[in-house]
């Protein structure tokens, strides 16, 4: 994909209601899960820390993606 193809493909994720609510659930049951886990269970707490970690850095690359395939803006005159 050409970095358009793939800022537009980004931006079409970012914007889909249905796919920003699956990754909104996603974190929240994550944090709820992790704020409910006993400190003792670390392999519990590594495991929802990654889940959050994982859909952050989603959106972080989708936006990325985003910002790389938009052309740049021609400079203005003084």
């Amino acid at each position: 994909l050409s970095p358009e193809s793939l800022g537009a493909e980004a931006a079409s994720l970012r914007d889909n209601e249905a796919f920003q609510a699956a990754l909104n659930k996603m974190r929240t049951d994550a944090l709820d899960k992790l704020a409910a886990t006993d400190p003792a269970k670390t392999n519990d707490i590594i495991r929802q820390q990654a889940i959050v970690a994982v859909v952050d850095e989603l959106r972080s690359n989708l936006e990325q993606f985003i910002r790389s395939g938009k052309a740049p803006k021609p400079a203005g005159i003084a």
